[in-house]
């Protein structure tokens, strides 16, 4: 196996924080600050779409198509971007090639398969995490991103890829975002990136009505599954190029089990939404969306009260207990994402001897409680033992 990429596990990110007066000096310290990261970033997927046998005239144009959509729906953020390239020495169009890679995948007919995500619902105490995979080729082109507020915008910490303004995290308003990767007939370039839709969503949302408005006011033509969370609720929305489908826990249409306000969500990368169903694609021939999505089912029947803090210590749950089976903390999510040999991958580690552009990982574990305002980021899989976790309270 080549080894051209380092284990997750053994990944030590980099911080990215920022305090800066307005949007554009924080854009400028981004482009300074991370141009090594930046320029990796370009590197790393243009090599994958050449990978994916993708013209480098139709990235460009993709991109290209990405940043006019931006302009039209975020000219604030249009300019962040703008200086991010700036103050890198990249061109704008270069720069939205690792921002819109998403939308720029689609005109591959597959795509490696990413994340896993569990929620849960609990009136003042919801909570939820991630396993986000990715290729893991990528495993040291991302970075913790600690982005300070500017006026009229939050301060929110999460990971991003070099190169992007946010990606998941949480605000300090405690509206946290989550995203899986889906895949739709329809779906093309061209749309406002997906990854400045949770960027927009960090940066200016304060309530969860804020956030889908955010989510709902955007043209995307890609697909994906933002999990939204505050700590009175988890709402997810199921993107499918042009058009956009809401669940909750108790009125999911597809979940005859959910009798109350409370209760899990759970998202890999196949629709689910009744009104998506048709159209959905898997993402690859080898897709282990659906087996993963029935191993987390199964899970949360048992889901246990307590668990270990994967941080180090014990979780002192006082005062936050729901009823028996409920899950506690964060802690107890991540149990539910922890899997071992003959288990479906939601613990992702490549396979021995597996090709690049075929090696899937957990890159990192995403816990977020937005009641405590709080963020844990690990980099790696569960299963590897979160040793590197770092902690935020904002």
């Amino acid at each position: 196996m080549s080894t051209d990429y380092v284990p997750a596990a053994e990944v030590r990110p980099e911080v990215f924080t920022s305090r800066a007066a307005d949007h554009i000096q924080r854009g400028a310290q981004r482009g300074r600050e991370l141009r090594t990261g930046i320029d990796s970033a370009i590197a790393g997927y243009r090599r994958y779409f050449a990978f994916l046998s993708l013209a480098e005239a139709d990235v460009r144009a993709a991109a290209s198509a990405s940043h006019a959509r931006l302009q039209e729906w975020s000219p604030e953020a249009a300019e962040e971007v703008a200086a991010v390239a700036e103050a890198a020495g990249v061109s704008i169009d270069e720069l939205t090639e690792v921002i819109a890679r998403t939308e720029i995948m689609t005109l591959a007919p597959a795509a490696a398969t990413e994340c896993s995500t569990v929620s849960f619902t609990r009136p003042g105490a919801s909570i939820a995490a991630q396993n986000w995979d990715w290729a893991a080729d990528f495993s040291t082109l991302w970075h913790i991103n600690d982005s300070g507020s500017v006026p009229g915008q939050l301060r929110h910490v999460g990971i991003a890829e070099y190169g992007m303004l946010g990606k998941i995290g949480l605000n300090e308003a405690g509206v946290g975002v989550l995203l899986n990767i889906l895949k739709h007939e329809g779906d093309g370039p061209g749309g406002v990136p997906i990854h400045m839709i949770l960027e927009r969503v960090l940066s200016k949302a304060t309530t969860m009505d804020e956030a889908l408005e955010i989510i709902h006011s955007a043209q995307a033509s890609s697909s994906s599954i933002i999990t939204v969370v505050t700590a009175d609720e988890v709402v997810q929305v199921e993107i499918a190029n042009s058009k956009k489908r809401e669940r909750r826990a108790g009125s999911s249409c597809e979940s005859p089990r959910a009798e109350s306000s409370s209760g899990f969500l759970l998202h890999t990368n196949h629709f689910l939404h009744h009104d998506l169903v048709p159209g959905g694609l898997e993402l690859n021939a080898t897709s282990t969306s659906r087996a993963r999505l029935a191993h987390l089912e199964g899970r949360t029947e048992e889901c246990p009260s307590r668990a270990e803090d994967h941080s180090g210590g014990t979780e002192d749950h006082s005062g936050r207990g729901g009823r028996s089976g409920e899950p506690e903390s964060t802690a107890d999510l991540i149990d539910l994402l922890t899997t071992g040999p003959g288990e479906a991958p939601v613990s992702c580690t490549p396979a021995p001897g597996a090709a690049y552009g075929d090696r899937s990982a957990t890159l990192v574990t995403v816990q977020i409680d937005p009641a405590r305002r709080q963020i844990d980021l690990a980099p790696g899989s569960p299963a590897d033992g979160m040793d590197r976790n770092r902690r935020y309270r904002l």
